[in-house]
């Protein structure tokens, strides 16, 4: 395939023409313009199938070219570069029906999978007109109907009995044979958030469906690996024609190697037993219930008949009284280094899966709870915030994120007792926060739950560093505020009751009297 850079920018091409391996990705020609000129005349002698191309230039921009292209008839396929995230340009862009749009700087990989995607694509269409003119293909595209028989497959909307797929099969014409035996692979990834928001959604699926399909398939085309996306996160699966299981495993191997290092992500894969065809689809339930259950296996290529031949050992039981002693202590190191002695021994006797993390995440909450109630902190609203609840639904998928959970439970517990063993700073903060809401319908308990403690504790905590009682500093305050409105001529006596806080006139005027020694109205002929 040919392709052309055009860039005024003397570095920025070179940089393109350096950091790309054009040959591995099937171009085998590059050429270089620097304006739209210069590029229109190659493109006039030869025409190209990839331009790669800056849109800011002097006299004519880069979409100007994509323009001219298609006004042309020609499907070239455009990568545009920009310094500037434009609306205006990537909706034009958008329109003229480019490829891709990547920010400059750009990033060498990332180059990379867009112009290897694109190639990808080219070939695709090549294909197709090739074999439309010899009446070898049917109205779509064979590869695609292919990943959509495996993913209709695994999602029931192709019947799971064997002459109803075969059926399907020949229908779609595709060249599966339902006699042979078939393997399942399912991949889990995690900790997937940031590369996906990184590069996009379609370059990264690409990615990870390319890495998966040249490593296991051992091929350049995705034939066979398709995903799915939910509330359990992201899965892939991939068939193929049964092998033995050490080579399957090898594969994985490398799939998990290459996800880490190019996509940046976690990858989990578990080799199913070969079987026939229309039991693939509840092979795919076991395969998917089994990575979920399989902590030990987290990050690991494993099969299912290891899985199932390790012991599901019994339930796991902490030494709660030891646990207790060094929260008490504040001994962080000593059980944080038996929680990760007992994971140890359950990954390497293949004992640990979700329901034992389970029960070892309820033993860690009741000795944590029950010690942060002796300090009078209310753990459930300490531990209710989004990072809080984000690393508790997280502890249950693998060892690594039980003691990532853990390690916080006890940083953010500890930090949190000793602000309440420095009272003077809490006694000022809850006064603070008394005179920001003074106003509204405020008591101990709407304070307390502010500041993750008991109401009863609060209250006595209070009153031990003050000598004055919480609803008492709360009435005086309001009293204040009161006093001061009832000197503004411009207030009504009656709005006042509700501006500080009161929602019963007759109650503020028997609190303000007792306080002040007469009443709301009498204060302000006084005054």
């Amino acid at each position: 395939m040919r392709l052309l850079i055009v860039d005024d920018d003397v570095p920025t091409v070179e940089t393109v023409w350096d950091s790309i391996a054009w040959r591995d990705i099937g171009i085998t020609e590059v050429e270089i313009a620097h304006s739209v000129s210069q590029a229109k005349a190659i493109i006039e002698r030869n025409p190209v199938d990839i331009i790669i191309s800056d849109i800011e230039m002097p006299q004519a921009s880069g979409l100007d070219l994509l323009a001219w292209i298609r006004g042309r008839g020609e499907e070239t396929e455009f990568i545009l570069l920009t310094c500037h995230e434009r609306f205006d340009y990537a909706a034009h862009a958008i329109k003229l029906d480019a490829a891709e749009y990547l920010v400059k700087p750009f990033d060498p990989e990332i180059m990379q999978l867009s112009l290897k995607r694109v190639v990808t694509k080219i070939a695709e269409a090549q294909r197709l007109r090739e074999k439309s003119e010899y009446g070898e293909w049917h109205s779509k595209n064979l590869r695609q109907e292919q990943l959509y028989f495996w993913l209709s497959l695994y999602s029931g909307i192709v019947s799971s009995g064997h002459e109803s797929i075969k059926s399907e099969i020949a229908a779609r014409k595709l060249p599966i044979d339902t006699k042979q035996k078939f393997r399942l692979i399912i991949t889990k990834i995690t900790d997937y958030e940031r590369p996906l928001e990184d590069i996009g959604n379609d370059l990264f699926f690409f990615l990870l469906e390319n890495i998966h399909s040249g490593l296991i398939c051992q091929s350049d085309e995705n034939e066979s690996v398709v995903r799915r996306v939910g509330e359990t996160g992201l899965w892939f699966m991939t068939t193929v024609p049964d092998a033995p299981e050490e080579e399957l495993i090898a594969r994985c191997e490398q799939v998990i190697g290459t996800c880490a290092e190019r996509a940046r992500v976690k990858a989990t894969c578990c080799i199913g037993c070969a079987c026939a065809i229309e039991e693939l689809p509840e092979k795919h339930h076991q395969l998917h219930r089994m990575i979920q259950q399989s902590a030990a296996f987290y990050g690991q290529a494993f099969s299912e008949s290891g899985a199932l031949g390790a012991s599901c050992g019994e339930p796991v039981i902490l030494d709660l009284e030891r646990l207790e002693k060094w929260l008490v202590d504040r001994d962080k190191m000593s059980l944080m280094t038996y929680i990760k002695d007992v994971l140890k021994i359950r990954t390497d006797n293949r004992t640990l899966n979700e329901r034992s993390l389970f029960l070892m995440k309820q033993e860690i909450l009741q000795a944590v709870y029950g010690y942060l109630s002796e300090s009078g902190i209310q753990a459930t609203l300490l531990f209710h915030d989004e990072n809080s609840m984000r690393l508790s639904d997280l502890s249950t998928q693998s060892a690594v994120d039980m003691i990532r959970w853990v390690n916080y439970l006890l940083e953010r517990a500890y930090e949190y007792e000793e602000e309440v063993r420095k009272a003077s700073g809490l006694i000022e903060r809850i006064n603070a926060y008394v005179h920001e809401h003074y106003s509204e319908q405020l008591d101990r308990n709407e304070i307390a739950g502010a500041f993750h403690l008991a109401p009863e504790y609060l209250a006595k905590l209070y009153k031990k560093k003050t000598g004055v009682y919480l609803k008492d500093y709360i009435r005086e305050y309001r009293v204040e505020q009161a006093k001061r409105l009832l000197r503004d001529k411009d207030v009504l006596v009656s709005d006042v009751a509700g501006a500080v806080g009161f929602d019963n006139f007759s109650y503020f005027s028997t609190i303000f009297r007792k306080y002040v020694g007469v009443t709301p109205n009498e204060y302000r002929k006084g005054d």
